[in-house]
């Protein structure tokens, strides 16, 4: 432990947030193969007179900065240092032709979505095209990749979550990147909009997830009422324009896409990434087009739920292969695989009108009514907090504190207990003196069985304003959640409002998570009792999701009455404590060599399976993000001419940045070669960029290795 208390709970704090994924043993499970099944590429015409909705997709690169800056998701210090795959932002407009109202869902490969992403692209949206798009229209999620952009939001709780190795957890530039890229994919699909389809498809994905959280799951009055103790449903809108042209495809599965551990340093879209890749590949899909087949797979009710498919650091039990990009491929085919079925089988159009309520709530000292506690009469939510559980990380991941555990509540523990029942070792007893005579004047009745470890309200780290969203496209409602509901908190919202939009024509209700903003997990009221990893990252505290409930059905009330709604008050634009990291001083080189000069060449030959190498003598990425374009080429020989055959945003392709020193870099293109790739000559080049530490000015350079062999 650090010598100051501060000091060691910021480290305890970043090593814990978010979904952990701490030391396990690597599995040997044998690996199954990746189904591929052929996609429908046209769907029947409808008339263009006759088709109910006007549709329209997009998307656009959000990757910004490839090395030294954080990740979000572990919260583990990660300090990336390149590229595995490119990150997009995928945008549909679903419009009403009738009412002229529309909705716009976007689905982000982020970790998370923070306020200051919400409230940016709305902003931008205005300033281009006026009162079309408000905050009450727009949804914008996260898929919940773990090695994604950080830097992204103004809390400081989610800035020192997202912090790479020296501390640095906001970077402007690389919000800018990501709510630009959004507002490019939401422009485009304005640009795209044409009279169309929506139909409704929904299948079981059973064997693929598992609850990682069963003791609290089971602590549910009505655990025993479901056959599963996770949500296995795939829902799925197919999108095709009135001539049978198919637009787009965006479904919503539960899952933790962590099939990338903490120990990657590359960024990646991970599994739903390889499912949203090996769709839109199927379908044509071009990320550089204004007009492109857009494949999204959302995240919905993903608190207590984790793959099947572990990573190569993931606890016993929960422990997928050694190598991480079998894990994800694994993982992804089978959503891939579902979602190509309910594309191919068709779905049932949506019929009915478009809307959208929204409302920015202050949940500081808000009332839950009595008919959402369960019993408890009217209740008011706490001040923000974590609890002790918080640092135990779920049983996927544990972090392994000597002393600290799930299950840590207020009646099974003191925090000056110098032993427990769990862990009766000297090391745990001091750790959790040490940290409960921090936490002890933060203790707050309010959060019942939680014992406070971070008050994080009370410290001012985290926002009490969020926002709750309700879409509705005919027969389907979007209800929007600004984290991560658990599988039964999920159940109850849309039961909640399903049954508040009864008779109204909605029959199917889906929780799109990680929705405009970021409150940790969402939990009910007897998962919080026990006080796992997930309940204690319940902010607000035993009453939370029955505030979310309420929230959910007077936007649900207000759109089944046509009535307005009105915020509490915007979020706040303060950017927090964050420090950000300085740019790129300059590049040099060693005397003799040139940019783009290769250090190590591919070898003449290679087999598919095997994975080419070269290696460059680079510059800095974060010169030139490259928006947009790409840090490599995988270029094939066809007679004469040099074709391009794959690029960064391609999933069998890495690269990967070294400092040498204090300002050389060393770039490195791997490309691991797939079973489908056609014998012939292939050659690897590296595009980037370099900075004059006289000038400032930044110049583009090309490598390009010899030419090599896959037979």
């Amino acid at each position: 432990m650090r010598a100051a208390l501060a000091g060691a709970l910021v480290a305890l704090t970043a090593l814990v947030l978010g979904v952990p994924s701490a030391a396990g043993t690597a599995g040997t499970t044998t690996a199954p193969a990746i189904a591929t099944p052929a996609i429908a590429t046209s769907k029947n015409a409808t008339a263009a007179n006759a088709a109910p909705y006007l549709v329209g997709a997009g998307m656009y690169d959000i990757t910004g900065a490839a090395a030294e800056t954080g990740a979000f998701g572990y919260a583990a210090q990660q300090e990336m240092t390149g590229l595995h795959t490119r990150l997009y932002s995928r945008a549909f407009v679903v419009g009403d032709p009738a009412t002229g109202k529309r909705v716009v869902f976007v689905s982000a490969d982020l970790g998370a979505i923070f306020p200051s992403i919400k409230t940016g692209v709305v902003r931008q949206l205005q300033q281009r095209f006026g009162s079309a798009y408000t905050d009450a229209n727009v949804m914008i999620t996260a898929t919940h990749t773990h090695v994604a952009t950080s830097g992204l939001a103004y809390e400081t709780l989610y800035q020192i979550a997202g912090a790479d190795s020296t501390g640095a957890g906001f970077d402007q530039r690389n919000l800018d990147t990501v709510v630009g890229g959004i507002v490019e994919s939401v422009a485009r699909a304005h640009a795209n909009l044409e009279p169309g389809d929506v139909a409704l498809a929904s299948g079981e994905l059973s064997g693929a997830t598992k609850n990682r959280s069963t003791p609290a799951y089971r602590a549910n009055k009505d655990a025993a009422n479901y056959r599963s103790d996770v949500n296995t449903t795939m829902t799925q809108l197919n999108l095709t324009s009135a001539s049978g042209t198919p637009i787009g495809v965006v479904n919503w599965f539960a899952t933790h896409p962590t099939q990338f551990s903490l120990k990657t340093t590359q960024i990646s879209a991970d599994a739903k990434g390889y499912a949203q890749y090996t769709f839109g590949r199927r379908m044509g899909q071009d990320p550089s087009k204004n007009k492109t087949f857009v494949a999204a797979f959302a995240n919905s009710d993903t608190g207590d739920v984790v793959s099947t498919r572990g990573n190569s650091f993931s606890a016993p039990g929960y422990e997928g292969l050694p190598n991480d990009y079998r894990n994800a491929e694994i993982d992804g085919s089978r959503q891939f695989d579902r979602a190509s079925r309910l594309w191919n089988d068709g779905g049932t159009p949506l019929k009915g009108g478009v809307d959208s309520r929204s409302r920015w709530v202050d949940f500081g000292g808000y009332t839950v009514d009595a008919a959402y506690t369960q019993g408890e009469g009217p209740k008011k939510l706490c001040v923000p907090a974590r609890g002790f559980s918080f640092a135990a990380g779920g049983e996927n991941g544990p972090s392994n504190i000597p002393g600290i555990y799930e299950g840590m509540t207020k009646g099974s523990f003191s925090v000056t207990d110098a032993f427990n029942q769990v862990d009766r070792s000297p090391l745990g007893s001091l750790v959790r003196g040490t940290l409960g005579a921090f936490a002890l004047a933060f203790q707050d009745p309010c959060q019942a069985e939680k014992p406070v470890l971070l008050a994080t309200g009370a410290l001012g780290w985290v926002s009490t304003t969020l926002q709750v969203q309700l879409f509705r496209i005919g027969d389907l409602a979007i209800v929007s959640m600004p984290g991560e509901p658990t599988t039964m908190a999920g159940r109850r919202l849309r039961e909640t409002v399903r049954a508040e939009l009864a008779g109204s024509g909605v029959t199917n209700v889906v929780i799109a998570g990680l929705a405009n903003g970021y409150a940790g997990y969402i939990t009910t009221r007897e998962e919080y009792a026990t006080q796992h990893y997930e309940g204690a990252s319940t902010e607000f505290g035993p009453h939370e999701l029955g505030a979310f409930r309420q929230e959910a059905a007077k936007l649900a009330s207000a759109m089944r009455e046509g009535r307005p709604v009105t915020d509490d008050r915007q979020p706040s634009t303060s950017r927090g404590l964050g420090t950000q990291r300085p740019g790129v001083v300059l590049d040099d080189k060693p005397a003799g060599q040139t940019f783009g000069q290769v250090l190590v060449q591919p070898k003449d030959t290679y087999a598919r399976g095997e994975t080419a190498v070269a290696t460059f003598r680079g510059g800095h990425p974060k010169n030139d993000y490259r928006t947009g374009g790409t840090f490599l080429r995988i270029q094939r020989l066809e007679g004469s001419t040099w074709v391009n055959h794959l690029d960064d945003a391609d999933w069998d392709t890495s690269f990967i940045w070294k400092r040498e020193g204090a300002s050389y870099s060393r770039t490195t293109v791997e490309w691991r070669i797939g079973a489908e790739t056609p014998a012939g000559t292939y050659r690897i080049v590296q595009t980037g960029d370099w900075k004059d530490g006289w000038t400032g000015r930044v110049t583009p350079y090309t490598g390009t290795s010899q030419q090599f062999t896959v037979r």
